[in-house]
């Protein structure tokens, strides 16, 4: 039996002579207890189906879920991309100490979106998930449109305001991501409306990329929204 006692002694954790584990051990396993009922709960909550009693609590669930454990498509490892997806943001805008409108030179913002999850990977950013949404919400429309040539001209006014009607959330959310966007472009101008061309580029291929003369990138545009008035405060 002392044999017995030493070799638990040696090999594991040491324990009091009344053989409880020490203090500082229970309140660890406690801490851990409590950190994995935690998550599990904000899971259940976090994918449970829409309710009120979700809708009371989903504020603080997704505020702990989503900096570390939210999961999107750009976990995997996706077949490589053949093409750049670009967004060209403009702006009209009033000049400190001006009255007079002033329309800014298109500036793409998409690519510089794309690449800040790396000055950050511990808790990167989700705004190139964003730009993701709207490429597709925009090659959406785009192919939809582009079929009213088919259509006789008398139809084409109504199909077109039906389809502004189907996407007009989508359009919605650009308006507001813009305005942040324009914003911080021009902090102090006083903007009076935004508007984004969408285009794509293809890939310059490794194997092409030292021919000489060196391959032309075309840029094919998609998409281009209308000037949508800016929203006022929405990037304080």
């Amino acid at each position: 039996m002392r044999v017995l006692a030493r070799s638990r002694a040696a090999g594991g954790v040491s324990r009091a002579e009344d053989g409880a584990l020490p203090l500082d051990v229970r309140i660890s396993a406690v801490v851990g207890l409590v950190a994995v009922a935690v998550y599990c709960l904000c899971c259940l909550v976090y994918d449970a189906p829409a309710s009120p009693a979700k809708d009371r609590v989903k504020k603080p669930v997704a505020a702990f879920m989503e900096p570390y454990f939210w999961q999107d498509w750009q976990l995997f490892g996706p077949t490589p991309g053949s093409n750049n997806d670009l967004i060209y943001l403009q702006a009209r805008m009033k000049l400190p100490a001006s009255e007079e409108v002033v329309e800014s030179s298109p500036v793409e913002i998409e690519q510089a979106i794309d690449r800040s999850p790396h000055d950050f990977p511990v808790n990167p950013t989700k705004l190139p998930g964003v730009l993701l949404a709207f490429d597709a919400a925009a090659n959406r429309y785009a192919g939809v449109a582009t079929r009213f040539k088919k259509l006789p001209p008398g139809r084409r006014d109504a199909a077109r305001e039906l389809l502004d009607k189907q996407f007009e959330a989508d359009f919605e959310e650009m308006r507001r991501f813009f305005s942040v966007q324009a914003k911080e472009l021009y902090p102090d101008a006083r903007i009076v409306s935004v508007r984004a061309t969408f285009k794509n580029r293809r890939i310059v291929p490794f194997s092409e990329r030292y021919e000489i003369p060196g391959p032309k990138e075309h840029e094919q545009g998609i998409l281009a929204t209308s000037w949508m008035d800016y929203v006022p405060g929405v990037a304080e």
